[in-house]
């Protein structure tokens, strides 16, 4: 599913406020940390993330990866990634 401007302007909107809920270091992207990525997404629907400089995968690989996992990155600043997924099983869940 390809976001639209106002979609992705409402969800930098939501995830403004809410902290970075995990920052990746040196051990770079493991199975292990997706898997904690989609634990929290499955509650909160929009996160960020934040690549550490020692991590030894590049943004590229992690967006790869993490979109190999259907996590929808929608946009990147610097080290900061935005991630949504949609969990319509929640009770206020994000309409697009």
């Amino acid at each position: 599913m390809e976001l639209k401007g106002k979609q992705k302007a409402m969800l930098r909107r939501l995830a403004n406020n809410k902290d970075i809920m995990f920052q990746i270091g040196q051990s770079g992207i493991t199975q292990q940390v997706v898997d904690n990525v989609l634990t929290n997404l499955k509650k909160h629907e929009v996160g960020r993330v934040s690549i550490l400089n020692n991590c030894p995968d590049s943004p590229a690989e992690i967006i790869n990866k993490l979109e190999e996992n259907d996590i929808m990155v929608v946009y990147k600043i610097g080290r900061v990634l935005l991630l949504y997924k949609q969990n319509k099983k929640l009770k206020d869940w994000i309409r697009l």
